[in-house]
């Protein structure tokens, strides 16, 4: 949907006259409770102190998350159990996993020679996957799709995950072996992860999960996961893409529009120069409605990198070594710290924990 414009900055990190949301609503509200404290006679002192608290909180300080944001991912850490249970079941050609939340999918497997380059070489392959997600669109409820391209002993296996009602594409073969190694377990009994603040523990090695939270610097001249494929024999990608139903995308892309719109007019009238990122972003939404008016479909995409050892010194080598070979080609990653059990729920086959 974006081929004109390119890839941008996730929705989810919108901003406004430059920072976050949250962002601008500390900043006012500690700068008014300061000013407040510095010309109101006999204020008391905690209204400053929250103040600059709020302000304090705002500064971003790792990964594009803000103080206040590291601050509540650490809190929900302390508070929670470290334990997350696997539950995986098979009936017939469906595999049903329950982690953190459930899913219900049918797991198809490709063979092929070497890695897979979703938006290279294999070409073919890609414009059949986006037949079937274009096709998903016509529908009134959500679909998830996911593609796992996972290490094995037996070489690079790629694998799709479709909903029971979903005709796999043309050279895809069901395959429910391959969708338990990508899960990770077993159908006899519960797998059981230990989650530690920068990676999980699970009865297979140690594993981390990366996400890829921005393309907007990507060159465009080679596949976006191509050089992240071949960092490591140890790490997998598992691309997640949820389809929004007919109805549902029509009205994300018209709110979409409108409050682009509605910001930039604000920080007009605020006195702002609209920067050439606004610019993008109101054009790039603009042509997103026009794309899902014609019936295209509007996808809410997360790609991770799953990255596994056997120890904590090969973890981390090769977890550096994935990053930095992210950022090399212009994808920007965030490492999920204090989020790992959750991230490795989400990257799984169906993604469960979406």
């Amino acid at each position: 949907m974006s081929e004109p414009l390119g890839l941008g900055e996730s929705d989810a990190q919108s901003r406004w006259i430059g920072i976050r949301r949250h962002q601008a609503v500390a900043i006012m509200l500690g700068l008014g409770l300061v000013g407040d404290w510095v010309l109101r006679p006999r204020a008391a002192l905690i209204e400053a102190v929250v103040g600059l608290g709020l302000l304090v909180s705002a500064v971003t300080v790792t990964e594009g998350l803000t103080l206040a944001e590291l601050g509540v991912i650490a809190v929900r850490f302390v508070g929670r159990s470290r334990w997350t249970s696997v539950e995986v079941r098979v009936e017939e050609e469906m595999v049903s996993l329950d982690a953190r939340g459930r899913s219900r999918f049918r797991g198809y497997a490709l063979h092929h020679r070497g890695r897979l380059d979703l938006s290279g070489r294999d070409l073919d392959v890609a414009s059949s996957l986006a037949t079937v997600v274009d096709g998903l669109a016509t529908a009134e409820s959500d679909s998830h799709v996911s593609l796992h391209v996972a290490p094995g002993a037996a070489g690079v296996a790629t694998l799709l995950s479709l909903n029971d009602t979903v005709t796999p594409p043309p050279g895809w073969t069901v395959d429910t072996s391959l969708a338990l190694h990508v899960a990770g377990a077993t159908p006899t009994r519960p797998d059981w992860l230990l989650e530690r603040w920068p990676y999980v523990r699970t009865e297979r090695g140690l594993v981390s999960v990366i996400r890829i939270r921005d393309f907007s610097s990507a060159t465009g001249r080679t596949a976006l996961l191509e050089r992240l494929q071949g960092a490591n024999e140890y790490v997998g990608v598992a691309l997640h893409v949820e389809v929004l139903g007919g109805s549902r995308a029509q009205r994300t892309t018209e709110r979409a529009v409108h409050r682009q719109r509605s910001d930039g007019a604000i920080t007009l009238a605020a006195g702002f120069r609209r920067t050439a990122r606004t610019e993008r972003a109101l054009e790039r939404v603009g042509q997103r409605e026009a794309q899902v008016a014609r019936g295209r479909s509007l996808l809410r995409l997360a790609v991770y990198a799953v990255v596994g050892a056997a120890s904590l010194k090969e973890l981390r080598e090769c977890t550096e070594q994935v990053v930095r070979t992210a950022h090399e080609s212009g994808l920007r990653t965030e490492r999920g710290f204090g989020r790992q059990a959750r991230w490795y729920c989400q990257q799984l086959p169906g993604g469960p924990g979406w």
